[in-house]
């Protein structure tokens, strides 16, 4: 009987060290558990920030916005790199990191550049946010005055001085440089001395624009008296323009096909100063026929009436195209044409 008691009471006590063991074991276990969930947790959390605060800390520039929206609109990476002045690894490169941390901005396809569902979002805002930036680039150089500069010889200049400033835009004040001749002027706008150059000649150059404003005829004229005594065949003293110019070669062909007698002549290399000359009646000269009309507003100051051959001088317009008034002086030039 003592021996079945013994048993009996050995049994419940492993049973109650077997229980306490489970039950510390079951605890240990769960708080490992937890303790698991909690670093997870933890873990988790502190990627999805890491990953939020990089996707909302990366911003796109204005220069992002116009690259997309030229990538896009060109269909070609290597344009959008020649529109902003960038090799096109560096538009590759951008467009790889704006997709690492941002998103997926294009799709290609049988070469066809589309954009994904956040892409037109982007192309959208871009469009906007561009509009709106060059709003505000106009209304911030709307409120300075800008010069724009004007360069002509001064003959040139008593023809086309008042349509020109009748037409300059708002803000902006004109300023007037003279040359004694076209390759000056020429010149001038070359080096960005000048906006708009008047001029007659043959120069062109690539990246300028040269637009036609009149044609015309060389003419001769003087002083009533002197310009009748030279129909009649009398010597008379030539107030002769002399620079080397294409006016000068003018001259010299319309002498020499209508063989006149210019051996007694002054040369004068600006044309301001002839006409002065032959409203004081020191001689007769040759000019275009836009001076000579001016001239001819003189009573005094009349046109030969000697059959002549014509020889025509061109009066043209000078702009460079990267000009940054290019839009205002186009406007200008046609109003040029038509005075």
């Amino acid at each position: 009987m003592s021996i079945f008691y013994n048993f009996q009471n050995f049994i419940s006590i492993v049973y109650v060290r077997f229980y306490n063991i489970c039950v510390d074991f079951f605890y240990f276990f769960m708080i490992l558990v937890i303790i698991f969930f909690i670093f997870e947790s933890l873990f988790i959390t502190f990627i999805y920030d890491k990953i939020k605060n990089m996707k909302s800390s990366y911003k796109l520039s204005i220069f992002d916005f116009k690259l997309i929206k030229d990538i896009y609109e060109t269909q070609s990476f290597s344009e959008a790199a020649k529109l902003n002045n960038i090799s096109q690894p560096a538009v590759s490169k951008r467009v790889k990191e704006i997709n690492s941390n941002l998103c997926e901005v294009f799709l290609r396809k049988n070469k066809k550049i589309s954009l994904t569902p956040k892409g037109k979002d982007i192309y959208q805002f871009a469009n906007q946010a561009l509009l709106a930036f060059s709003s505000l680039l106009d209304n911030l150089d709307s409120t300075f005055e800008q010069s724009i500069i004007l360069g002509s010889d001064t003959s040139y200049l008593k023809t086309y001085l008042s349509t020109i400033q009748k037409y300059l835009p708002e803000n902006r004040k004109l300023n007037v440089q003279t040359y004694s001749n076209s390759h000056q002027i020429f010149q001038a706008l070359l080096d960005d001395q000048i906006d708009l150059g008047i001029m007659s000649g043959s120069y062109t150059q690539k990246g300028v624009l040269k637009l036609p404003l009149r044609s015309d005829k060389l003419m001769i004229v003087g002083q009533r008296e002197l310009i009748e005594k030279f129909d009649k065949g009398e010597e008379s003293l030539f107030l002769l323009y002399h620079m080397t110019s294409s006016y000068h070669n003018f001259l010299k062909e319309f002498i020499k096909i209508n063989q006149l007698p210019t051996q007694h002549h002054i040369s004068i290399d600006n044309l301001s100063l002839i006409e002065h000359e032959v409203l004081k009646g020191t001689g007769i000269t040759i000019v275009s026929q836009d001076i000579a009309e001016r001239l001819l507003e003189n009573p005094n100051i009349i046109s030969s009436s000697k059959k002549l051959k014509d020889i025509f001088i061109k009066t043209y317009a000078i702009v460079k195209m990267e000009n940054k008034h290019y839009q205002d002086l186009l406007t200008i030039i046609q109003k040029l044409k038509k005075s």
